[in-house]
């Protein structure tokens, strides 16, 4: 009977394509991966993958073992959040998954704060654009942009993130204004390239900025942030960043069309998880006393003004 270790290395398989693609979901090295392969193809007397240049293509046989793995998976992870789900003591890690802008500027600014009050937790803090699961146990808390679909998942609405047109006072006094009705003609934008460029701010500039010129296009939203601090261009970023970089001159009040919601989901079997409920508790604190410059960029100047723009206040623990 083929063991759970060896369906794990499979389905990592299938997903990633290769073996080594496999090692680095598992956290194993590439030959541990063969060798748990070669035993279960000899258990069950099949080849599961050809080898191809493009990398492993799963077999009519692994195609049909393929559901049958998965629901083994899903038991064996419900096993371990069920176990871990009535863990009352606030010790041990937890992972949280956001983009790097927001766990940079939102959250790690606040952890001082959150390790005196739970000094036996350890966070692990993964960032990037990618969407882990929650489900197959690859984070314990996310802080997702977009309401999560899984019925197992419970999603708490925190904040809302406008969306603000920027430029630096330096751009301004060399650019002269910006007239978005006249398509910012005259002007320079921070653009948006590759997969970024399906984002909704990318479109929205196509149509609001169709005769501006592109100085540069970017990928990372800490990258525009940096464009737009140097002078490149009219950068569309969250709101927030008015309030932590003085240099930078909203445009316009936030764009209503490219409000985020800000939500914190974890899997319901984790409900009673002590240290999971401590984190997501200060999560939803921490963020929410952040709600007001997350929602709104400081107040427009006049014209001709910088305007001096005031620092995002941390909010004051509990004595």
């Amino acid at each position: 009977m083929p063991q759970w270790n060896d369906l794990q290395h499979f389905l990592a398989i299938a997903r990633g394509g290769s073996l080594s693609a496999a090692a680095r979901q598992l956290k194993v090295d590439q030959t541990t991966v063969g060798r748990r392969l070669a035993v279960l193809e000899r258990e069950l007397g099949a080849r599961l993958f050809d080898r191809t240049p493009s990398g492993f293509r799963p077999t009519a046989v692994a195609l049909r073992i393929l559901p049958a793995a998965e629901a083994v998976e899903a038991e064996a992870l419900r096993v371990e959040r069920l176990a871990s789900g009535e863990d009352l003591r606030p010790s041990g890690p937890v992972t949280v998954t956001a983009t790097d802008t927001f766990l940079v500027h939102n959250v790690l600014p606040w952890l001082a704060g959150f390790r005196e009050r739970h000094p036996e937790i350890e966070l692990h803090l993964l960032s990037g654009y990618e969407t882990l699961s929650l489900v197959r146990r690859e984070a314990d808390v996310a802080i997702r942009l977009v309401r999560p679909q899984e019925p197992s998942l419970r999603a708490r609405k925190v904040a809302a993130i406008g969306v603000v047109p920027f430029a630096s006072q330096a751009y301004l006094d060399r650019r002269g204004a910006v007239r978005f009705d006249a398509g910012l003609q005259g002007h320079t934008v921070i653009g948006y390239a590759q997969d970024s460029r399906r984002w909704p701010e990318s479109k929205w500039l196509d149509v609001h900025a169709a005769r501006a010129t592109v100085a540069v296009r970017l990928t990372s939203i800490l990258g525009l942030l940096q464009a737009a601090r140097e002078g490149l261009g009219v950068a569309l970023l969250p709101a927030f960043f008015g309030h932590l970089h003085p240099e930078l001159v909203p445009l316009r009040d936030a764009l209503p069309e490219l409000e985020r919601t800000v939500w914190l989901v974890f899997h319901e079997d984790l409900a009673n998880n002590a240290r999971v409920r401590a984190v997501v508790d200060f999560l939803a604190e921490t963020i929410g006393a952040q709600a007001a410059s997350l929602a709104k960029a400081p107040a427009r100047p006049r014209s001709g003004s910088g305007g001096a723009a005031r620092r995002v206040r941390k909010p004051q623990r509990n004595k």
